[in-house]
């Protein structure tokens, strides 16, 4: 992505440059109309909170995009402060402002996002951060065991934008059956379930929850090892849901329990002993969150229910407790 300057229009514009690749350019292109769609639905991105685009053109072979210039990602961000996470007055902000554009997106388009990530939120002001204080510093330093200091920095603005809908799947289109970046892969997709827009709703879940620790809340490559490190934090998988798995899925992760039901091949299946301390080494949700932020948990907890079917859609999301209470810091 370039900082460039339209000198037509005489402001500075973000262009995305695609790879001279075919597979890449249908991609982009594909992009491209859907950002249409969600401009003529919101054509100035404030429901949706989409970056803007403001033109296409083909460059040397390179299919470019033109999009409003925004700030970094909020991935960027955690990685500048050393990934100490961001202050609970910000995350409720950027859980309400998302959970409100998924709303509109689900509702009014009928299309789910299906690659929510911290790098596809954008910080919407493109200013330089405030100097902070971190108010979680010593739990951090005790927890990661580290005695230096380093500067802190908070967004002068919680507003963001979310980008990178080239993945996005309207609700009457072929649903192609792996969906997400790995570690915001809801249990449906990896079971083979099918999956709908509430998969979107448990991919901010666990996006929330790492803008809080600055860590990965499941931190794996592979399937059973990520269905482990689910049940650790969140509790058992409900039998019933599980036998709703695909055969070819059963066979790969779960086994019968004691009365006949299903439940996962753990520790069993595990493919190493790193693997399996790994899981054991996995804090229950209740425990990596205080008790001042209680509410933040249990919000965290809605957000992540195993069985889609119970999960609150994002505008049910919105009316939850913490999105209303002024939490201290």
């Amino acid at each position: 992505v370039l900082l460039c300057r339209d000198s037509k229009e005489n402001q500075e514009v973000a262009v995305k440059v695609i790879r001279d690749v075919r597979r890449y350019a249908e991609n982009a292109k594909i992009e491209a109309d859907i950002l249409r769609d969600i401009k003529k639905a919101d054509p100035h991105g404030r429901r949706t909170r989409s970056a803007i685009m403001l033109d296409t053109f083909l460059f040397n072979g390179h299919f470019c995009l033109v999009f409003e210039v925004c700030g970094c990602s909020l991935y960027d961000f955690l990685k500048e402060n050393d990934f100490r996470g961001f202050w609970m007055e910000d995350i409720q902000q950027f859980a309400e402002q998302s959970l409100d554009a998924l709303g509109f997106l689900h509702s009014r388009l009928q299309m789910t996002h299906t690659d929510l990530k911290p790098e596809n939120i954008l910080l919407a002001a493109n200013a330089p951060p405030r100097r902070s204080d971190f108010p979680r510093e010593d739990a951090w330093k005790e927890k990661n065991k580290s005695s230096k200091h380093h500067a802190y920095f908070r967004p002068v603005s919680a507003d963001i934008k979310l980008i990178d809908f080239g993945n996005a799947t309207y609700e009457d289109e072929h649903h192609s059956s792996i969906i997400n970046t790995r570690q915001y892969r809801g249990p449906e997709v990896i079971l083979s379930m099918g999956w709908n827009e509430l998969s979107d709703v448990w991919s901010m879940g666990c996006i929330l929850m790492e803008l809080y620790t600055g860590e990965l809340l499941f931190g794996t490559h592979e399937n059973l090892e990520h269905l482990a490190l689910m049940e650790k934090s969140l509790g058992d998988f409900p039998s019933k849901m599980l036998s709703q798995a695909t055969g070819a899925s059963r066979d790969k992760y779960l086994t019968r329990d004691r009365h006949g039901g299903w439940k996962l091949n753990w520790p069993a299946g595990a493919q190493s002993r790193s693997s399996e301390k790994h899981v054991t080494n996995q804090l229950p949700l209740g425990k990596m969150v205080p008790s001042k932020h209680a509410a933040f948990a249990d919000f965290i907890g809605r957000l992540l229910v195993f069985d889609k079917s119970s999960r609150p859609t994002a505008k049910q999301a919105l009316n939850h407790r913490f999105l209303k209470e002024s939490l201290p810091e």
